[in-house]
């Protein structure tokens, strides 16, 4: 008898597994609610496939997945149905933007310009953005070729045949005025011709391209002529060549929920321009950013990030780094806070109006220190940028968070006003 009840104890061990084995085995997969994307967008960053038996975590990591595509404003990733089928439901978002840009610096030198981008080309996720900008004189009072017009474009492939390999390509080419400052002093302006382009394959080590680590090879080459305007004439500002070779690596682990983000993010940037590769400098150029989203409760988060750079040898003034902008330190415009070196961070809490809405507002303070040649901006060895802002999110639109910051800038004591679309950082 004892002998009996092993066998048949046995027996079910054996045999209930392969049951609800077989209760779960995925037998179809069904999207509903595609408009603009393809199909395959969705399946291959699904971590599973028809003939594989489900697991408890791929809905989770399923919906994670599809979100941080920004292609969708709903991912929803139930279990199979009682026949094996898996019932994906999405929201296809509006995948272009086409968004008028201006802006107008103290003194009131202003630019206009258009630019066009297109999220999802083809329904895969290539992303296209073409732009064309024009020098209007103060106050935007002018628009005339000899102001200068330059057009911008990029390509991003960002899965070459479904795999983890991604290519992306730019270039920039017209003219444009360069601005020299000096502490946020208008020192000198150019008129400036300007020939670049740059290329870079990445590849991601994660199960998908942008989560986990990945890295990227590119080269960049820009042949830049400048014709003086006004003000004396700058020995750092020439004629060049700058031809380099670039490496990152990245990590990111977030999950959108469309109108906040949790999770971690890193990145590294090497760029080297050296007399070897045909450039007529030899420049290297460093970067790293830490960023972090942490969740608080009923959807109020809070975010903090450390941004680093620096170049050495011989850089030229168009070569610095502009760390005064809405995606940098706030409460500056561009041209308050150059140099070859920077280090600073951000403390930043968003509250959403009521659980799930679309208005969020932000506080936030920036603080760094910028530094040319040893020399810290505006003789500070800190300064800072303090304000609030506001963050509405369109869920039916592709990258479509509008964002407005007022803050505060310590070094030069005045209060600005940054727009802008999309995440800040």
């Amino acid at each position: 008898m004892e002998t009996m009840i092993q066998r048949l104890l046995l027996l079910a061990m054996l045999l209930f597994p392969t049951v609800a084995a077989a209760e779960n085995l995925i037998k179809g997969i069904e999207i509903i609610g595609l408009e603009y994307s393809n199909a395959r967008t969705v399946e291959r960053e699904l971590p599973f496939e028809v003939g594989d038996v489900w697991k408890d975590e791929y809905g989770e990591v399923a919906s994670r997945r599809l979100r941080n595509l920004g292609l969708f404003s709903e991912a929803i990733v139930p279990p199979p149905d009682d026949n094996g089928i898996v019932h994906i439901r999405v929201n296809d978002r509006w995948p272009l933007w086409l968004l008028p840009e201006a802006t107008r610096k103290d003194n009131g030198v202003s630019s206009a310009g258009l630019t066009m981008t297109h999220h999802n080309l083809w329904g895969l996720n290539h992303k296209l953005r073409l732009a064309v900008r024009a020098d209007t004189g103060k106050n935007f009072s002018s628009i005339a070729s000899n102001n200068g017009i330059s057009y911008q474009g990029s390509y991003a492939w960002r899965r070459i045949r479904d795999s983890n390999f991604g290519f992306d390509a730019s270039f920039d080419r017209g003219s444009s005025v360069f601005d020299a400052y000096e502490n946020g002093i208008l020192t000198s302006s150019y008129s400036q011709e300007t020939q670049s382009w740059s290329s870079g394959i990445s590849y991601g080590f994660g199960p998908v391209p942008g989560e986990g680590w990945g890295v990227r090879l590119g080269f960049a080459a820009n042949e830049t002529a400048y014709a003086l305007k006004s003000g004396p004439p700058l020995s750092d500002v020439i004629g060049l060549r700058r031809q380099a070779v670039q490496a990152s690596t990245s990590y990111r682990l977030v999950s959108d929920h469309i109108t906040w983000f949790t999770g971690n993010e890193f990145n590294y940037n090497l760029s080297v321009a050296h007399k070897a590769v045909g450039s007529t400098i030899n420049s290297y150029r460093q970067t790293t950013s830490l960023r972090r989203h942490i969740d608080m409760g009923r959807q109020n988060t809070l975010s903090y990030r450390i941004n680093a750079g620096l170049v050495t040898g011989e850089y030229l003034r168009d070569g610095l780094f502009d760390v005064g902008n809405s995606k940098g330190m706030r409460g500056y415009y561009s041209g308050d806070l150059q140099g070859n070196a920077y280090i600073y961070g951000t403390l930043e809490g968003r509250y959403p109006w009521e659980i799930n809405s679309n208005v969020q507002m932000v506080a936030f303070v920036d603080v760094g220190h910028v530094s040319l040649e040893g020399r810290s901006a505006y003789g500070k060895p800190i300064v800072v940028g303090v304000g609030g802002g506001v963050r509405w999110t369109l869920r039916w639109l592709v990258n479509g968070t509008l964002r407005a910051d007022v803050a505060y800038g310590s070094a030069t004591r005045k209060w600005r006003l940054h727009l802008g679309t999309g995440q800040s950082f």
